[in-house]
């Protein structure tokens, strides 16, 4: 799946991205996570991202950020998910 930047310019899909965008986004906030934190979320990210990619073909840094941003609230990592938006 290609990621369409901010700049236009177009990236392969990497979900290490994601998670390390969600480890600094704890650490910044000083909200603990462990590793199986860090898997959930990053398996709940892939379920979304696939249902709202429906071609899964393409997605954007706009969409990427919104989910983040979802499943964060959703875990009730609320800390953590404004801290995600300021880094962002």
């Amino acid at each position: 799946m290609l990621v369409i930047k901010k700049n236009g310019s177009l990236q392969e899909f990497d979900i290490e991205k994601i998670r390390t965008s969600l480890t600094n986004c704890f650490c910044s906030s000083n909200c603990y996570m462990n590793e199986g934190d860090l898997n959930s979320l990053s398996a709940q990210f892939r379920k979304i991202l696939t249902e709202v990619t429906k071609d899964n073909t393409h997605t954007s840094t706009y969409e990427i950020r919104g989910i983040v941003y979802h499943i964060l609230m959703e875990n009730r990592f609320i800390n953590a998910a404004k801290s995600y938006m300021k880094l962002c």
